[in-house]
Parts: structure tokens; C-alpha cells; sequence
């Protein structure tokens, strides 16, 4: 782990990538602070490693961000760096797909994004150091059919944290896009489609480059990386 990165706190913590990540660094020694929407889920994890804090949170509610930054660093002091791996999948086509859909996964996976994010920045900013890492995952830079409504929810958050990157560029903020593609994580458990799960990126392999990001110099920064299984390349 870089030096200058130690206290750590993760959206998403309970499951996947989110949770692969937590270990591994808690497992470094780091000094991590979880999330997610589920109690008995961070109760799980909670059980399992000693972490710095804890909290279950739905930040799709009002404040929802400002509540977490604020309890994180009551817990850790100053965040030097963010992983935001919460969100959630729709793989369905155009037409079957509703309003309601369609405005819930983008609140889910866009908006919520953008509160974190900002919320990191404003923090961070203020310090002028810190590393902000999330994970669009590889629909965030590619479309795949009967997927139109989290392909545009995946493209916006790649959008909207190149445009963050240029606008806190003198800030010390740095931005991290990790566009992982395939992952054998739970996303596929509710889905009714046929995939090789054997040929995915396993969980723990998705973490390690968010490890990765996370262990470069202070000069340096792991602006956005694509990493597929071979049969899925672009």
C-alpha cells in the first residue's frame, strides 16, 4: 500500500468487487471503513475482519453521502482514498424496460456516483491529496444489446468522472475509472442468461487491481484500465 494512502473507505463493501477489496486491504493492514444497504450482510463481513467502522446506509436517500463522509471520518480520520463499488444491474431490452426501470438505475448507479464522488472531491480538495476509485465496469466504454438502460447509467459515470478529473486537475484529487469486464461476482445470481461464469474474472483478481490503483506513488495515478476475460475482448 502507497505510503500516503492508509485510511480507505468502500461503498459497496458487502458483496463482489466491494467486498474482495475490503478484505485484501484490511488484510494489508489498512485501515478500512464499510458500507452497504444490507445490516446482516455488513454484519457478515463485520464478523469476519476487524475493520475501522462500519455503517449500513442507502445513499440513494437525501444526504445520504454527506452522513457517510461525515461517520467515516469520525471513525478514520482523513480519507485518503474511496472506492465506490456500490450499484446494480438491468439487463433487460428497450421495450420491455419501464419508466420506473429506467429512472432507478440511473438513480442507483449515476446519481449516487456523482454524490459520492463530489462528496470525495470536496473532502479531499480541501487537503489536496486523495484518490478516488470507481468502477463502470466495462459497459461504462462498450454497449451490449438488452442492456440500453445500464449501459446509459455505466457511460454517464464514465463521462461525469473524466469531466471531474479536468475540473479538480490542480486539486491533488485523482480519478480512477476501472472498466473490469465479466466479473464472477453475485450481479449475475438474479439474471436469466447464459454465461460461462468459470471464464469470468474472479472477484478477488477485479480487487486486486483496485489494490493496484490504490498502491502507485503519489505522483502517479491509474487514470482508467480495461481488463476482459479473452473470449469477451473488445
Amino acid at each position: 500500500m502507497s505510503d500516503s494512502i492508509s485510511n480507505i473507505l468502500i461503498t459497496g463493501a458487502t458483496s463482489g468487487i466491494g467486498r474482495a477489496t475490503a478484505t485484501q486491504l484490511v488484510d494489508r493492514g489498512a485501515n478500512v471503513f464499510v458500507t452497504g444497504r444490507s445490516q446482516e450482510k455488513i454484519e457478515a463481513l463485520t464478523g469476519e475482519h476487524q475493520f475501522a467502522g462500519s455503517l449500513t446506509l442507502d445513499l440513494t436517500a437525501p444526504h445520504a453521502a454527506e452522513e457517510l463522509f461525515k461517520t467515516a471520518e469520525e471513525e478514520l480520520g482523513d480519507i485518503d482514498a474511496v472506492v465506490h463499488a456500490a450499484g446494480a444491474g438491468l439487463i433487460k431490452p428497450v421495450l420491455d424496460t419501464s419508466d420506473a426501470e429506467f429512472s432507478r438505475i440511473l438513480n442507483i448507479n449515476t446519481r449516487v456516483a456523482f454524490l459520492v464522488a463530489r462528496e470525495a472531491a470536496r473532502h479531499m480538495s480541501e487537503r489536496k491529496k486523495g484518490r478516488f476509485i470507481t468502477l463502470p465496469g466495462i459497459l461504462g466504454k462498450a454497449a451490449m444489446k438488452n442492456a440500453a438502460a445500464y449501459v446509459a447509467s455505466k457511460y454517464a459515470v464514465t463521462g461525469m468522472i473524466k469531466a471531474m478529473t479536468q475540473e479538480f486537475q490542480r486539486s491533488g484529487v485523482q480519478f480512477c475509472l476501472l472498466h473490469l469486464g465479466g466479473v464472477d461476482s453475485p450481479f449475475w445470481d438474479s439474471l436469466d442468461m447464459k454465461v460461462q461464469r468459470d471464464k469470468m474474472i474472479p472477484c478477488e483478481v477485479a480487487a486486486h487491481a483496485v489494490v493496484q490503483a490504490l498502491d502507485l506513488p503519489p505522483h502517479l495515478v491509474m487514470n482508467e484500465i480495461t481488463i476482459q476475460p479473452d473470449s469477451h475482448q473488445l
